[in-house]
């Protein structure tokens, strides 16, 4: 395991939570910018904008998973990525950089990876970059257009 203080790290829904507090009529828009169901392989980004009336992000983040990299990511790697960029997105906007710009769920990876790296013999596992081309059957495009439209927002604000 990695050497470091989990404690030290804001969890993203303390970030959300302030965001909102601040920015009430703001909202978190989340992307699939890649997904790899070979390797596992899945990029999210995440905009955060102010107002809902913002045409462009005021900020972005991105992060990155793969699937079956610690028992949570088994079956949620899709999630802990777009938990990731959100606070990466968060961040980057100024949300709880005191101790920096990592959140905890992002330390909690390091975790993770330097773990399957000492059980794979130093070796990390992570995809090569030729496995890390977007899918290409039309199931995967439609689930990741499907997806492209994820966004968060206030709850008492969601409309059906």
């Amino acid at each position: 395991m990695a050497n470091f203080d989990l404690s030290k790290y804001i969890p993203v829904h303390s970030r959300i939570t302030s965001f909102y507090e601040k920015y009430p009529d703001g909202r978190i828009v989340t992307e699939l910018v890649s997904l790899n169901e070979d390797s596992g392989f899945v990029c999210i980004k995440a905009s955060a904008f102010r107002s809902r009336d913002d045409a462009e992000p005021s900020a972005t983040g991105h992060a990155f998973e793969v699937r079956g990299q610690g028992y949570v990511n088994n079956t949620s790697f899709i999630e802990n990525g777009e938990t990731s960029s959100i606070g990466r997105a968060l961040a980057n906007l100024g949300f709880a950089i005191e101790n920096g710009i990592a959140s905890r769920e992002e330390m909690q990876k390091v975790n993770r990876m330097t773990a399957q790296a000492a059980q794979n013999g130093g070796s990390s596992a992570q995809p090569r970059p030729q496995d890390l081309s977007p899918p290409q059957s039309q199931q995967s495009q439609v689930a990741r257009a499907a997806h492209n439209n994820v966004f968060l927002q206030h709850p008492e604000e969601r409309h059906s």
